[in-house]
C-alpha cells in the first residue's frame, strides 16, 4: 500500500495498492463510506443521541442551527451502522471478565 499525494474532497488520505492498482481512501469498506458528512460530525451525532437520548428531529435542529443539514431519518441509519460498534468493541475487550458466572467471596 502507497500513500497517494492529496487528500479526497472531505480531507481523507488516498492509497493505492501497489499489488492490484486499486485506489482507496481512510474511509473505504467502513459503514460511513458512502455518506457525504465528516465520520466525526457523523459520531458526534450518534454520542449526543445515544449519551443524551435526544429526540432525532431534536438533534437535526441542533445541527442545523450550526450549519448541517440532514434529516432525523439520517440520524437513525447513522445509529444504526454505528451503535453496534462500541458494543462489538466492548465484548473484544472484555476478555470474559464480566458476566462468567464466578464470584469470589471475601470473608
Amino acid at each position: 500500500m502507497a500513500e497517494r499525494p492529496g487528500r479526497t474532497a472531505q480531507g481523507y488520505r488516498r492509497f493505492r495498492c501497489r499489488g492490484c492498482g486499486k485506489q482507496y481512501n481512510e474511509r473505504s469498506g467502513g459503514p460511513l463510506n458512502q455518506s457525504q458528512y465528516p465520520s466525526d460530525i457523523i459520531a458526534l451525532v450518534v454520542l449526543w443521541r445515544l449519551r443524551y437520548r435526544l429526540i432525532l428531529r431534536d438533534l437535526a435542529k441542533i445541527f442545523l442551527q450550526h450549519g448541517l443539514v440532514f434529516s432525523h431519518e439520517a440520524v437513525r441509519d447513522w445509529e444504526a451502522k454505528l451503535a453496534l460498534v462500541p458494543a462489538g468493541e466492548l465484548r473484544r475487550r472484555r476478555h470474559g471478565e464480566v458476566g462468567t458466572g464466578t464470584l469470589t467471596r471475601r470473608a
